[in-house]
C-alpha cells in the first residue's frame, strides 16, 4: 500500500483515534513519535480501552488467546514495555456502563486481562505454557513471536485485534523485515484458519466473535526513512499518519528522507575533547571523575558510555572493577604469553574468578559509584538485571547511589532511563551517523530537564565537528545554531586528577601505568584487552563510505591506540580458542637490537604506513580467524562478510598495498 502522502493530524488524542471507528473499514496508523513510556502510552491506552468492554461478554476469560501482539526490536525495550503494560493492567479498571456511585464503589478487577513476555534466552517450556493458558496482550521481540507461530501449535493468535511495531526504524536496522512479514502471514494465516473452524463448527468455541473487524496495525517511528516506509507498506491498510508534534505545512518535506530533521534538545548542552589516542583511557577516567565529583549531591544520577563493540564494553568494565592503586609488578614484564601446560592450568583458575554474567562492579578511581554494562551478548537475565538497576529512582528500587553503564548502540534506543546526568560517546557511531548520534544524546536532557553530552574524538576525526554540526539542528529560536563546544585534553584531565600546577600529568600517567599493569597481570586480563582491542578495529572499518574521509583504518596510529586499551604494544597476530602462537610470528631482534613491532609502533612511524611484509602478515591472521579464505593476487583474503557485516575486503587490500 502507497504511503507516500498519509493524512497528518496535528495534536490528535491518540486513544480517541484508535479506538473509536472499530469498523472493518478503520485505518491503520503510522506514528512519529519521541520514546520513552510516553508513546508507549500512546498505543497501549487504546488497547486497553478497546478491550476492556470485553469483560462484560459472559465467556471472556484468558481461554480467549491473544487479542494484542507488541513488537519490540530489542528485549531490553520489550522487558520495559511489559513492565508499563503490568503497571496498567494492576489498576482497578472499569468500563463505562459501570456505576462510579451507590454501595459498590469500587471496580471490577478484569482478571482476565493479563499481559506476558516472550523473548529470547527463555525457556520455551515455560512460554509454551503461558501460550496455552492465554495471554491477551503480548509483547516480544520478533524472532521468539515468529518461532512460537511457526512452532506453537496451543498459540491462539486467530482473534488478534492488535499489531504494534515498536521502534520500526530499529526493526529495519536490525535486518527484521523478513521476520515481521513472516509474523503478518503467520497471523493472517492463524485468523483464516480459526474463522474457517468456526463456520465449519470445529471448534469447542463459543460463537459471537466479530470476525468481520480486521486487525488494526499501528508503527510506531521516530524517523521515516526509505526503509520504514518499504515496511509500512507492507504491514499497513490505508495509514493514518499521527506527528506527536506540529506537522510542517509541506508534508512531502516530512517523509523525505533527504529532508529529515535531526534536533536534539534545546536544553542538552554539547561538547567534544579532540584527546590524542595514548591518551584516551586516562581522559575517560578523568571526565567521569568529573562528572561523579558533580552529581554526588544528586543521589541516582547515571552516566551512560556508549562503545564500539561488546568486547569493548567487557574489558573496559573489567578494567575498571579490577584495578587497585596498588598494583604490583607482574611477573610477565614482557606481555608475551608462554603456553606450558602449567600455566594453561593457571588461566583456568583465574578464569574462574570472573563471572561472565556478573552486570555490576566497582572502581576505586570513582568512590561511592557503580558501575553496570549493556550488550546484547549477555543472557537475557543479565541484560534485564542491568536494565532494572539502571532504571531505579531510590533507595526502594535499590539505586541510591550514582552509576555508570557501559554499554553499545543496545541502549541508544527506545529505552526510558530517568535521572541521566550525561551521555558519553567515548566511541563515535560506526553506523547510523547523526540519527544514531542525536538518539544517543538523547537519553539525557529529558522531559525539559538539562543534560551533557560528551564526544571524544581522535586528531584524525577533528572533521567531524563541522560534519555533526551541519547534519543536526536546533528546536525554536536555535534551530540551525547547533554548536559543540571544544574542551582541552589538558583542561579534563586537570579536572579529573586535581593537583598543583602540572601535578596532574603525573597522576595521569600513574593511573596508565596502573592500567597497563592490570593487562600485565593475568593471561586473561591480557586477552580482554587483545580481544577489545581488535574488535575495536572490525568495528572502525565499518564506517559507510560516506564518512570514510573522516574515520579511516590508515589515520590511526595503532602503537598509540593501543594504549587505550591498556597495551604496551599493538597485538601483532589474533590466536584462536585452543592455538598458540605460531613461533614464526613472535617478535624478531633486528640489527639494532628493536624489535621489528617497536620499529612499526614507534611515535615517528605509524603502523599502517609500514611496508615490510609483517603487516601484511598481520592482516593475513585477522582475515584467518575470521574463517572463510580465498586465493587473490597472491594475497590470502576473506570471502565473506564478517560479524560487522563487512562485505568486501577493499580496506585491507588498500591497507596492505601501502
Amino acid at each position: 500500500m502507497d504511503i507516500q502522502k498519509p493524512t497528518a493530524i496535528q495534536r490528535a488524542s491518540l486513544p480517541t483515534l484508535l479506538s473509536t471507528d472499530s469498523t472493518k473499514s478503520s485505518r491503520d496508523v503510522f506514528l512519529q513519535s519521541q520514546t520513552g513510556s510516553g508513546k508507549t502510552l500512546s498505543y497501549l491506552l487504546p488497547i486497553i480501552q478497546d478491550l476492556l468492554p470485553l469483560s462484560e461478554l459472559s465467556y471472556i476469560d484468558r481461554s480467549i488467546g491473544t487479542l494484542a501482539v507488541i513488537i519490540a526490536p530489542t528485549r531490553e525495550l520489550a522487558k520495559q514495555i511489559s513492565d508499563v503494560v503490568e503497571s496498567m493492567l494492576q489498576m482497578r479498571l472499569r468500563t463505562e456502563s459501570e456505576s462510579t456511585t451507590g454501595p459498590d464503589t469500587s471496580a471490577r478487577l478484569t482478571r482476565w486481562l493479563v499481559s506476558g513476555l516472550l523473548v529470547g534466552g527463555s525457556t520455551r517450556t515455560h512460554e509454551k505454557a503461558r501460550l496455552r493458558k492465554g495471554i491477551p496482550i503480548l509483547v516480544s521481540t520478533p524472532g521468539r513471536l515468529l518461532d512460537h507461530l511457526q512452532n506453537t501449535s496451543s498459540f491462539n493468535v486467530g482473534k488478534c485485534r492488535w499489531l504494534i511495531l515498536d521502534e520500526a526504524d530499529q526493526l529495519m536496522e536490525l535486518g527484521f523485515e523478513d521476520t515481521v512479514k513472516g509474523i503478518i502471514q503467520g497471523l493472517d494465516g492463524r485468523r483464516r484458519l480459526a474463522k474457517q473452524a468456526m463456520e465449519e463448527g470445529k471448534t469447542a468455541e463459543v460463537g459471537g466473535w466479530d470476525w468481520e473487524r480486521r486487525r488494526r496495525a499501528v508503527l510506531c517511528s521516530a524517523t521515516i526513512r526509505e526503509d520504514v516506509q518499504k515496511l509500512a507498506g507492507t504491514a499497513l491498510i490505508e495509514p493514518l499518519m499521527i506527528k506527536a508534534t506540529e506537522v510542517d505545512k509541506d508534508n512531502d518535506k516530512v517523509l523525505g528522507s533527504n529532508a529529515e530533521s535531526f534536533t536534539p534538545p534545546s536544553q542538552l548542552t554539547q561538547k567534544y575533547v579532540i584527546a590524542p589516542l595514548k591518551l584516551r583511557l586516562v581522559s575517560l577516567v578523568a571526565l567521569l571523575r568529573t562528572l561523579v565529583a558533580q552529581t554526588q549531591v544528586r543521589h541516582g544520577a547515571k552516566i551512560i558510555v556508549f562503545l564500539s563493540c561488546t568486547d569493548s564494553v567487557d574489558f573496559h568494565w573489567n578494567l575498571l572493577g579490577g584495578t587497585t592503586m596498588d598494583e604490583e609488578e607482574p611477573r610477565d614484564s614482557s606481555g608475551e604469553e608462554d603456553h606450558s601446560e602449567g600455566e594453561e592450568i593457571d588461566d583456568r583458575v583465574s578464569r574462574k574468578e570472573v563471572s561472565p554474567d556478573e552486570v555490576q562492579t566497582s572502581c576505586p578511581l570513582l568512590p561511592g559509584v557503580t558501575i553496570y554494562r549493556l550488550h546484547g551478548s549477555l543472557p537475557t537475565a543479565s541484560r534485564l538485571a542491568s536494565i532494572k538497576v539502571s532504571r531505579a529512582k531510590n533507595k526502594n528500587e535499590q539505586q541510591s547511589t550514582s552509576s555508570i553503564l557501559l554499554c553499545t548502540s543496545v541502549a541508544s534506543r527506545g529505552l526510558d532511563l530517568p535521572l541521566v546526568r550525561a551521555v558519553i560517546q567515548y566511541d563515535l557511531p560506526t553506523e547510523g551517523g547523526a540519527t544514531e548520534y542525536v538518539h544517543r544524546v538523547g537519553r539525557t536532557a529529558r522531559a525539559g530537564k538539562g543534560g551533557e553530552a560528551w564526544n571524544f574524538v581522535a586528531p584524525s576525526e577533528s572533521d567531524w565537528v563541522n560534519w555533526i554540526q551541519e547534519k543536526i539542528q536546533g528546536e525554536g529560536k536555535d534551530a540551525g545554531k547547533v554548536v559543540l563546544s571544544p574542551v582541552a585534553v589538558e583542561e579534563l584531565l586537570r579536572s579529573g586528577f586535581g593537583g598543583k600546577g602540572n601535578e596532574y600529568e603525573a597522576r595521569a600517567t600513574e593511573v596508565q601505568l596502573t592500567f597497563e599493569q592490570w593487562v600485565l597481570r593475568k593471561k586473561e586480563n591480557a586477552s580482554f584487552a587483545r580481544k577489545a582491542f581488535l574488535s575495536h578495529m572490525r568495528a572502525y572499518t565499518t564506517h559507510p563510505s560516506n564518512e570514510k574521509h573522516i574515520f579511516h583504518i590508515r589515520n590511526l596510529h595503532m602503537g598509540h591506540l593501543a594504549k587505550a586499551f591498556g597495551l604496551r604494544d599493538a597485538p601483532n597476530t589474533i590466536k584462536g580458542a585452543g592455538q598458540q602462537r605460531p613461533s614464526k610470528l613472535k617478535s624478531q631482534k633486528t640489527k639494532s637490537g628493536r624489535s621489528k613491532h617497536r620499529q612499526e609502533d614507534s611515535d615517528d612511524e605509524p603502523w599502517a604506513k609500514n611496508n615490510n611484509g609483517d603487516a601484511e602478515k598481520r592482516m593475513q591472521a585477522v582475515v584467518r580467524e575470521r574463517g572463510r579464505l580465498t586465493k587473490k593476487g597472491g594475497v590470502m583474503t576473506s570471502t565473506g562478510a564478517s560479524e560487522f557485516q563487512i562485505s568486501t575486503t577493499a580496506d585491507l587490500e588498500k591497507l596492505l598495498s601501502r
